[in-house]
């Protein structure tokens, strides 16, 4: 098999799997998954971690049953695995929201193949052609914005905290309250 083959067989695989998960067809992506492949997922801390085929399976079916996917976005690493395709989900919030203020706003999947199967899919956050910011930049842009309003910097993050379009307040409202609980976030 030579490179374009295999290039072509996980470009293949990725479209694939993002139809299967557009259509939270479970059976669909058990069929494209290696039995013997490495996943990566989150555990019920929020951590990543690596893990069989049949977990990211119950895993992502709790994932996909509950979040409708209505953005799809092809990109490349150009991190760890430079050149790599990448998914992007949901603008890169699915199926992993970022939870803390120095993760990247962004995660993809890396869906590596081999014999005509998906054997590795690993979270990416370093990105082509798409902006991936921390979530403590992002935060700061607009508290920045509020400041230079005329706002007190305390005012800024109350505003932003209330603001329901605030996109990452639950990350903020968490640090305040670990900080109010004396916990080190």
């Amino acid at each position: 098999m030579n490179q374009i083959t295999f290039i072509q067989d996980t470009i293949e695989l990725i479209k694939q799997f993002t139809l299967a998960s557009k259509n939270s067809d479970i059976f669909g992506l058990e069929n494209l998954l290696d039995d013997k492949g490495i996943f990566e997922i989150e555990d019920d801390n929020l951590e990543i971690i690596e893990a069989s085929k049949i977990d990211f399976l119950k895993w992502y079916h709790t994932k996909i049953k509950t979040t409708k996917i209505n953005d799809v976005i092809y990109d490349q690493c150009i991190g760890c695995s430079f050149g790599k395709n990448i998914v992007i989900l949901n603008l890169g919030t699915f199926p992993r929201m970022p939870q803390e203020f120095t993760d990247k706003t962004k995660a993809g999947l890396m869906l590596d193949s081999h014999n005509g199967k998906i054997h590795r899919i690993q979270f990416c956050f370093s990105f082509l052609k798409t902006d991936n910011k921390a979530v403590c930049d992002c935060v700061g842009e607009e508290y920045v914005k509020y400041i230079k309003q005329g706002f007190s910097e305390e005012d800024a993050i109350e505003m932003y905290d209330a603001n329901p379009d605030s996109e990452y307040s639950y990350i903020t409202k968490n640090i305040e309250e670990g900080e109010n609980d004396g916990l080190p976030f």
